[in-house]
């Protein structure tokens, strides 16, 4: 991942992790038990509206030494995002990323309910999969620059 810029002081909005796995990653992910995730792309999409904003949750979810809080967590401690997005916002756009992402023919959704447990549109995850040869970050830009 390069290392850029995070997002202003206090700025809010959504925001998503891209990670590339080489092969299946098996984890411990909380109330979902042991959960294998597929090789190539997993897009993980969230809000930080609170206090902290975009910068303290971004650097929460690129550090790797922390205490298992959100179900993303299980994954960054084992597996840094390989890149990342953020838009500040004054309110949530991940369900509209996570629908936009999930509605790709090729997209999966790995662990039914992952990152969606106060989701209130109903997504089935806030986790997506793809194949490796298809990059998501191509297809979540022009979404968050709008």
């Amino acid at each position: 991942m390069s290392e850029r810029e995070l997002p202003p002081e206090g700025a809010k909005g959504t925001y998503a992790l891209f990670f590339r796995l080489e092969e299946r990653l098996t984890l411990e992910a909380g109330r979902f038990g042991r959960v294998t995730l597929p090789a190539g792309w997993l897009v993980y999409v969230g809000s930080a509206l609170g206090p902290g904003g975009l910068r303290s949750r971004l650097r929460r979810h690129l550090a790797q030494d922390k205490r298992v809080h959100w179900h993303i967590d299980a994954l960054t401690r084992v597996h840094r995002p390989d890149d990342w997005l953020a838009q500040a916002a004054g309110r949530r756009h991940e369900c509209d990323w996570a629908g936009l992402l999930a509605g790709h023919p090729r997209a999966s959704i790995p662990v039914p309910g992952f990152g969606s447990s106060d989701c209130r549109r109903g997504c089935p995850a806030h986790l997506i999969a793809f194949p490796p040869d298809v990059d998501p970050r191509a297809l979540l830009r022009p979404s968050a620059r709008s």
